[in-house]
């Protein structure tokens, strides 16, 4: 707790008392007022890209990004030994509509991704040579999912982990022969169009790094690097379907709210729909179980197994949608 204080003292006031709520978040108020003060996992190498979080946040008026305050000698964060402190207003988020906040995150990062686009020529033959080879890791991967099938179908008594691994089976087939597609529908678009988008990204937008309070403030950027923005929606909508609160249906469905803002082209449409179908997490979960490195009961496993396949569903069910004439909002661009 003396670093934590030492790191409150940078920003001028002493503390009237210190709350620690997780591991590196700390509750600090000074007698009239509440902080957030965190204690981050940034470094040497990645503290400058979050730096320019906040310039960017700045220059450009992008208000849902939740400010940072100055320390004592203007600095955006407090360095105590060897670790870096940022502190930030302590915000309680106040959730009522669970789809109009979603709307309100799409919208939010749309504006983010829009508002720091740049567009570049890239290397065509790299992307080309990377995107063949992640071809044939998904060759690879439906040979291991069937060897997987077959050896549990050979047990007298299957676990409930390799029996709901038997039902997905079909499923996966299914979403390996899309994702296969999806590759070769990317691969067409880049021959037309080597062009690429990069924009600030958050880098891990799940629910926990968004605060609702009246407008959604988009925390910890810890994580943000200039990428391409299917990036920042594939991890958001994979982490929307994890449980059951929400549907692709209802996710695509409210989707336009970031389109409006950020329309995606054809090369980036493909590009969403081959990391939403992206099997490499289930594969890993199932060789975990069956070398018994997992270090989970078999019914958190399962939890596990069935997060990630509600994902891979996503990644079908939004396929489909873009290949309907049902959902005229959510067809691939034809803008560039």
């Amino acid at each position: 707790m003396k670093m934590v204080e030492k790191a409150v003292s940078e920003y001028g006031f002493f503390p009237y008392y210190i709350e620690q709520i997780s591991s590196r978040l700390f509750r600090v108020n000074d007698g009239r007022r509440d902080y957030a003060l965190k204690q981050s996992s940034l470094t040497e190498e990645t503290i400058y890209l979050w730096e320019n979080v906040y310039h960017q946040a700045h220059t450009l008026q992008l208000t849902n990004i939740l400010p940072v305050y100055l320390t004592g000698d203007a600095r955006l964060y407090a360095w105590i030994d060897g670790e870096y402190y940022y502190m930030t207003p302590w915000m309680r988020s106040h959730s009522s509509n669970n789809r109009q906040e979603i709307k309100d995150v799409f919208h939010t990062i749309g504006e983010i991704h829009a508002k720091t686009k740049q567009t570049q020529n890239i290397d065509a033959a790299s992307v080309e040579k990377s995107f063949r080879d992640y071809q044939s890791r998904c060759r690879e991967w439906q040979d291991l999912l069937l060897d997987f099938v077959k050896r549990f179908e050979q047990n007298r008594f299957m676990s409930p982990f390799e029996l709901q691994v038997c039902t997905h089976y079909h499923i996966l087939v299914n979403v390996l022969m899309e994702l296969e597609a999806q590759i070769e529908r990317f691969m067409d678009a880049w021959e037309e169009s080597s062009t690429w988008n990069y924009c600030l990204c958050h880098g891990n937008l799940q629910s926990e790094h968004i605060i609702y309070h009246d407008l959604p403030y988009i925390i910890n950027w810890e994580k943000a690097r200039y990428d391409n923005p299917v990036i920042d929606l594939a991890i958001y909508l994979k982490t929307q379907v994890r449980y059951y609160d929400q549907s692709p249906a209802e996710l695509a469905e409210l989707f336009p709210a970031y389109s409006h803002r950020n329309s995606l082209d054809e090369k980036e449409w493909h590009l969403l729909l081959i990391y939403l179908l992206n099997p490499a997490h289930y594969i890993r979960l199932v060789e975990m179980y069956t070398s018994a490195q997992s270090g989970q009961s078999i019914i958190t496993q399962q939890k596990m197994l069935q997060h990630v396949f509600r994902q891979l569903q996503l990644g079908l069910d939004w396929t489909h949608r873009l290949k309907s004439d049902l959902a005229p909002d959510f067809k691939v661009s034809e803008e560039s």
